[in-house]
């Protein structure tokens, strides 16, 4: 593990401040923005949001723990968005004004796949420091 700098801090910051904020947005109890939505659309909104959770731990993770295998860390942080995404929808079952949905969760896990993929795809495409 490296010592954090003040640029690791911030993104460590804005990744879990954006976690928090999803929780604290469906947790109040306002009506889902998604109940105006033609049906399917609130699936692709879930999909760009735990994607996004995803990308935004992807990125200091990465830099804080370099030694980590990209594929463990892409586990771990599949896993993470995809444990935060069921949460979400399990909280939502005795929230006012929300409804829990399998397949709400179901698109919060593909996101986070999308991204941890394109996060593997980046990394593999980056060229490497040779030793010398």
């Amino acid at each position: 593990m490296r010592a954090m700098s003040g640029k690791s801090a911030l993104r460590w910051t804005l990744a879990l401040g954006y976690l928090a904020a999803i929780h604290v947005r469906t947790a109040t109890g306002a009506l889902a923005p998604a109940a105006t939505l033609p049906p399917g659309v609130d699936k692709i909104v879930h999909v760009c949001q735990f994607g996004l959770l995803a990308w935004l731990l992807w990125i200091p993770w990465r830099a804080t723990f370099a030694d980590c295998a990209p594929r463990k860390a892409a586990a771990f942080i599949f896993i993470l968005t995809a444990l935060n995404g069921a949460m979400d929808e399990l909280h939502q079952v005795w929230t006012p004004h929300r409804t829990a949905a399998w397949g709400d969760a179901a698109a919060d896990a593909a996101g986070g796949g999308i991204a941890v993929l394109w996060g593997l795809r980046r990394e593999k495409a980056r060229p490497r420091a040779v030793a010398s």
